[in-house]
């Protein structure tokens, strides 16, 4: 929530919230470049004059907020998970990405992905944003798969490997208009987490 001041009050206001959860599903489904301010504040329902007063760098700044939000949730769901295998800790981590697929027929993607496809590389910023997150999602994975018992090097690439399917299996899904992508990742997932034991 941020606090506006308003003839001298603070004023509670949400509009910032929640244009940047409307930037990060507009962008996860249809990219950075295909997202506008106008299709931001349509979907937030926030006022025109609050683009440039909460996001006085433009465009970049709500793709790093989006970037930033949605690493948030996904971190937020994996914290959530209580697996004691190492197969449960992956269908967990897959589980969120299934629950965005269904809920939109496949149209929805990651918006730290959408991001990342859509800028130049030399966007250095924007591009360590995206880095990080993804990065702190394979971090966290590979803990939890050694938690469950993966041996630190096995989880450290099976939890890259995680991601990377997850991120490709979205692209894959939004092509079919489905989940069938998602579920055959999670076996592969499972198996290969099963030929390490």
């Amino acid at each position: 929530m941020t606090l506006v001041i308003v003839n001298g009050e603070s004023v509670a206001s949400d509009s910032r919230k929640k244009m940047v959860q409307s930037a990060a599903a507009l962008i996860g489904s249809q990219g950075l470049n295909a997202t506008s301010f106008s299709d931001v504040l349509a979907s937030s329902g926030a006022p025109r004059g609050s683009i440039y007063f909460h996001f006085p760098g433009g465009k970049r700044e709500l793709a790093k907020d989006a970037v930033r939000l949605t690493s948030e949730q996904v971190l937020a769901h994996m914290r959530a998970c209580s697996a004691s295998s190492a197969k449960e800790v992956l269908h967990h981590f897959v589980a969120l990405f299934r629950h965005v697929v269904e809920a939109t027929d496949g149209a929805a993607g990651c918006a730290v992905a959408g991001v990342t496809i859509d800028i130049p590389a030399s966007d250095d910023e924007l591009l360590d944003d995206a880095r990080e997150a993804f990065h702190s999602w394979a971090a966290l994975l590979a803990e939890q798969l050694e938690a469950a018992g993966v041996v630190k090097e096995s989880a450290q690439g099976i939890a890259t490997i995680a991601v990377a399917s997850v991120e490709g299996a979205l692209i894959l899904c939004r092509a079919e208009r489905g989940g069938a992508p998602l579920d055959a990742i999670a076996r592969q997932l499972s198996l290969l987490v099963e030929s390490r034991n």
